[in-house]
């Protein structure tokens, strides 16, 4: 059985690097999760990647698999992923906050994922649109909070965003056009 989940709610300083830098393009997506039940005082993290071998990707085995509700109140999701969903998972999120009105899902992205497809930006722009999905037009996690939540505590921060600003600004304006309704 090939687990796509570590049971360490941390990844490696060389995972963070390597699947949150948009300048790289490796073949897994990571998803790295903070979630939070309101009236709750603790929160839980967690992580899953992508596993190619049984065809299932992070986003869905999350959702299907690890996430289980808990009380009626709300869940407040934040997600940092190394890639933008595709639109198969794009449907599966649809779809799962659809099944869930009490979650809602922040998404930060590294980078864009097959933009050039019409499908998998028309994906983006229903999941953007949906109430629950509070904000996808981010490019660029929050490396330094990435960095306090999934990295082992006390290992010194050294990995800085200010390397690919370009490459960042450049996806955050293709995810912007992107997520633009046309008015023609």
């Amino acid at each position: 059985l090939n687990f796509l989940f570590c049971f360490s709610m941390y990844i490696s300083k060389k995972a963070l690097r390597k699947h949150f830098d948009p300048r790289e393009f490796p073949q897994e997506t990571y998803l790295l999760c903070k979630l939070k039940w309101r009236g709750g005082i603790r929160s839980w993290q967690h992580w899953v990647r992508n596993d190619d071998y049984n065809n299932c990707h992070a986003e869905q085995y999350f959702l299907e698999e690890i996430f289980e509700p808990r009380s009626y109140n709300i869940c407040d999701m934040t997600w940092y992923l190394s890639y933008s969903p595709c639109w198969e998972c794009c449907d599966v999120i649809r779809d799962f906050l659809e099944e869930q009105p009490n979650v809602n899902i922040d998404i930060y992205v590294a980078r864009l994922y097959y933009v050039n497809h019409p499908r998998s930006c028309l994906a983006l722009r229903e999941l953007n649109s949906l109430r629950e999905v509070n904000y996808l037009a981010s490019i660029s996690p929050d490396y330094n909070d990435c960095w306090e939540t999934f990295i082992w505590p006390d290992v010194n921060y050294d990995f800085s965003p200010k390397k690919f600003q370009s490459e960042i600004q450049r996806n955050r304006v293709k995810l912007k056009d992107i997520l633009q309704v046309s008015t023609l």
